[in-house]
C-alpha cells in the first residue's frame, strides 16, 4: 500500500511553486476551502507539476538506467542485462516519481478547468495555463508508456497505461489498465490540445507549444517505426517541419556546444529542461546521479595499467573518442565525496563540476539541467524520417550536416554515406553521441534502428539474450498488491 498511501498524500498534501516558475509560492491543500480559486493560485498548480521534476526520477536515474538499457553504458546492471521482475525491482522509485507528477498534473488541470474564465486575465491566459498542464501531463503519460508499458505493440495489446486523469484518492485508486492504443489517444488528446492553445517558447524552463509538437513528433516516430507505419512517420516529419519553420527565433541552435552546456537550462538551443529551484539545496534536488553516480561511473584517475579512458561507456567508445565534440562533453571532475579529494573522467556535461567540486567553485556550480528535448534532436528526427519515408540518401543527410555546419565550436565536418545501411549507422551513431545519456534518446535508437538484420541493441549487448518483454519495467510490487484490477508485464513477475 506504500505508492497508494504516498499518493494520497500527495493528492491532500502542500502543492508549491517553485521559484523561477512563478514570482509567488502560495501554499495551500486540496480542499474546497481553500484550492484553486483565483490566478495566482491556478499559476501555482501548474508550477506545482514543474517541481516533482526536481528529483533524481526525472533525471540521472531515468536515463543512466536507459542508458544502461541500450547496453553504452553499464552503469546500472539490472538494467544492463534487463534481469528485472516484480519481485526483484531495485528502480522501482522510478514509477513513483512519474506517478507523483501525474498527480499533480492532473490537480492542476481540474483545478484551472474549474476556474470561472472571469478569474483569469484573459480567455486565453486560461487556454495557455490548461495548454501548458495537459502537454506536461500528455509528455508524464508518455514516460509512463515507454518505461512500463508495451509502446511498440499493437493497438489491441491489453499492456498500455494505468490512465488516471483526477487526482488519487481512495474512491479511484483500483483502475485497469487500458489498451496501447487507447492509451496513445489519450496521451495524443492531451499533446494536441497543447499545440492549438499552448503558449509559444519563450523559456526552456516551461514547456510550450513547441515542445508538444516535438514530443508528439518523437511518439509518432517511435510508434510509426514500431509499426511499419508511413502514415505516422510523415506526419512526425511534418510536426518536425512546423517546429523548424514556426518556432520564435530565440529557440535556436547555439553555435559553441560548451555554451550550451554552461547555459544549462537558459540556452536559447534548448526546449525543455529540468530547472531546480534556486533555494539554496539545488545539488540535493539534482538527485544522486548526476552530481555523484556519474562522477564514479568514470575512470578514477590516475589510470591504472592498461586503462582505456572512456568515461564509463561499455560500448562505441572508438565512436566518441574520434568525434570533436569528446573533449568538450567529457573532463576531469573532483570526487564527490568530501574526503575522497581524487578525480573521475566522466561526463562532464552532465556532473558538472561534480557534488563537492560544484558547491566550492565561485560562483557555485549547481546548474543540473536535464535536457529533455534539444534543437539538435529536431535534425536528427528529421534526417531519419527523411530516410525512413524513401529520401535519397543526400537528402536524408542533408539535415545532419545542417546541424553540424551550425557548431563552430566544435568544427564538425560533413558526413558521407554509400548505401542505405550506412546511412541509417550514421545517423544512428549521431544520436547517441549527441544525446548521450541526456533524455533516453539512445536507448530507444537501439531498438529501432538495426545492424545485420536485427535491432542494433542486440549487437551492442551480444552477451544478453534480448527479450522483447523485457524492454519496460515490471510495474511495481507494491502498486500491484494495492491495485486488484492491472495486470503485470508478462514475464516480469
Amino acid at each position: 500500500m506504500r505508492y497508494l498511501y504516498i499518493g494520497l498524500l500527495v493528492a491532500a498534501g502542500l502543492l508549491q511553486s517553485c521559484e523561477g516558475f512563478l514570482e509567488e509560492e502560495p501554499k495551500y491543500t486540496l480542499t474546497d476551502k481553500n484550492s484553486v480559486t483565483d490566478y495566482d493560485k491556478a499559476k501555482a498548480a501548474v508550477g506545482g507539476i514543474y517541481s516533482k521534476f526536481q528529483n533524481d526520477e526525472w533525471a540521472g536515474k531515468l536515463y543512466l538506467a536507459q542508458g544502461s538499457k541500450s547496453g553504452i553504458y553499464g552503469v546500472f546492471d539490472q538494467e544492463y542485462k534487463m534481469s528485472y521482475r516484480e519481485e526483484a525491482f531495485t528502480n522501482n522509485t522510478i514509477w513513483f516519481g512519474f506517478y507523483t507528477a501525474l498527480n499533480a498534473a492532473n490537480f492542476a488541470i481540474k483545478g484551472v478547468e474549474d476556474l470561472d474564465v472571469n478569474k483569469f486575465p484573459s480567455a486565453e491566459a486560461k487556454e495557455n495555463l490548461v495548454a501548458e498542464a495537459r502537454a506536461l501531463r500528455g509528455w508524464i503519460n508518455l514516460n509512463i508508456l515507454w518505461n512500463f508499458g508495451h509502446w511498440w505493440a499493437e493497438d489491441a495489446s491489453e499492456y498500455g497505461l494505468i490512465y488516471r486523469a483526477e487526482a488519487a484518492d481512495l474512491g479511484n485508486v483500483q483502475q485497469p489498465r487500458i489498451s496501447v492504443g487507447e492509451s496513445y489517444q489519450r496521451i495524443m488528446e492531451d499533446l494536441d490540445y497543447a499545440i492549438t492553445h499552448g503558449a509559444a517558447f519563450k523559456t526552456p524552463r516551461y514547456v510550450s507549444k513547441q515542445f508538444a509538437q516535438a514530443i508528439k513528433a518523437k511518439l509518432l516516430l517511435y510508434r510509426g517505426t514500431a509499426l511499419g507505419n508511413n502514415a505516422m512517420l510523415t506526419e512526425s516529419l511534418n510536426l518536425v517541419n512546423a517546429v523548424m519553420q514556426e518556432s520564435p527565433s530565440t529557440f535556436a541552435m547555439e553555435a559553441k556546444l560548451e555554451d550550451v552546456y554552461a547555459k544549462a537550462w537558459d540556452s536559447n538551443e534548448v526546449l525543455f529542461a529540468r530547472y531546480l529551484e534556486n533555494n539554496g539545496a539545488r545539488t540535493t534536488y539534482a538527485g544522486h546521479n548526476y552530481p555523484y553516480g556519474l562522477v564514479y561511473a568514470g575512470n578514477r584517475l590516475p589510470l591504472g595499467v592498461g586503462g582505456e579512458l572512456n568515461a564509463g561507456l561499455k560500448y562505441g567508445a572508438d565512436w566518441f573518442k574520434s568525434d570533436p565534440r569528446w573533449p568538450l562533453i567529457t573532463g576531469n571532475v573532483r570526487s564527490p565525496e568530501p574526503w575522497d579529494e581524487t578525480f573521475c573522467f566522466a561526463f562532464k556535461k552532465l556532473t558538472r563540476l561534480g557534488k563537492v567540486g560544484g558547491l566550492e567553485a565561485n560562483p557555485v556550480d549547481e546548474k543540473y539541467a536535464v535536457y529533455y528535448f534539444r534543437y539538435p534532436e529536431l535534425y536528427l528526427m528529421k534526417s531519419e524520417l527523411l530516410a525512413r519515408t524513401g529520401a535519397s540518401i543526400a537528402e536524408s543527410l542533408a539535415p545532419i550536416n545542417q546541424m553540424r555546419a551550425k557548431r563552430v565550436s566544435p568544427v564538425l565536418p560533413a558526413l558521407h554515406a554509400t548505401s542505405k545501411d550506412e546511412l541509417m549507422d550514421v545517423i544512428f551513431k549521431e544520436i547517441v553521441k549527441e544525446t548521450f545519456l541526456e533524455n533516453g534518446s539512445e536507448f530507444f535508437a537501439s531498438l529501432r534502428f538495426m545492424k545485420d538484420g536485427k535491432p542494433y541493441i542486440e549487437t551492442i549487448k551480444d552477451d544478453v539474450q534480448f527479450e522483447q518483454n523485457r524492454v519496460c519495467y515490471p510495474i511495481p510490487k507494491d502498486e500491484i498488491l494495492s491495485n486488484k484490477l492491472i495486470k503485470q508485464n508478462p514475464e516480469l513477475k
